[in-house]
């Protein structure tokens, strides 16, 4: 289950006050003063630890971010496709012509109202599918008799089957998770650094106390970040359906022919 914004920020708190504690634990059970003769070991090693971690975890955030603004994307093109659809089928006699533009007003308002909230809890919903295949049998009982209608036809099958494929690739990016390997290695690799950090000695401590939090923060923060972008449409950062409601909104405005 995808973490509210509020919930993502008490994880962030959390963790931060979690490592000061540790730090306060060390400076009473280990003093800094003993620690810090170990500093030019584990001072570069985790110099090599924080490099190696923080590539990967910038890796990490550019992957996700960019599946991100592919399902941004995707969903602007889904929404230009099927007013495309609406547009085209003036071209169509009466009455597949009424009927084709009722469904695809029918489609976004299906898509915003009923798909978007189920994707948002992760529940499988086809009911968009199933108008879509509505659409198709009224177009299938279209009589071309002339070239511009066969024109007309062939474009609203060419946006409609471009819809089909991008809607199977939006079932595939809700479908698609971070392999459970990698996410061991992040947390494990986060965990190895914010502790590293706490083991270092120095004589102000006030000062290691902000280095630690700053880093736990940092840590943390892209963590959360890479677990609410790698689900596009679920959780606190999720994409909207505002193309939809663009779209039908211009359906709903235009006059029919």
């Amino acid at each position: 289950m995808m973490l509210s914004s509020i919930q993502s920020a008490l994880v962030v708190l959390f963790s931060v006050a979690a490592a000061l504690l540790l730090v306060v634990v060390l400076n009473r059970l280990w003093p800094s003063d003993n620690r810090k003769l170990l500093n030019d070991v584990t001072g570069w090693q985790l110099g090599v630890l924080g490099t190696t971690y923080g590539v990967i975890l910038g890796f990490m955030l550019y992957t996700v971010w960019e599946g991100f603004r592919a399902a941004q994307i995707d969903a602007n093109l889904k929404a230009t496709s099927m007013m495309n659809v609406y547009r085209l089928a003036d071209g169509l006699p009466s009455p597949q012509r009424e009927s084709m533009q009722e469904l695809a007003r029918k489609y976004e308002t299906t898509v915003v109202e009923q798909e978007w909230p189920a994707m948002q809890h992760q529940i499988e919903d086809r009911a968009a599918s199933v108008v879509l295949g509505s659409m198709w049998k009224v177009l299938a009982t279209v009589r071309v008799d002339s070239m511009a209608m066969a024109n007309s036809v062939d474009h609203i099958q060419y946006a409609m089957s471009n819809l089909a494929e991008r809607r199977n690739m939006r079932d595939q990016q809700r479908t698609n998770q971070l392999p459970a390997l990698l996410w061991v290695l992040l947390i494990l690799g986060g965990l190895a650094t914010i502790v590293s950090s706490c083991l270092l000695g120095n004589d102000k401590q006030w000062l290691h106390y902000c280095q630690v939090g700053a880093l736990t923060f940092v840590i943390i923060t892209a963590l959360a970040g890479i677990a609410d972008l790698a689900r596009p449409y679920q959780g606190a950062v999720a994409v909207e359906p505002s193309a939809f409601v663009r779209a039908l909104q211009s359906m709903k405005q235009e006059p029919a022919q």
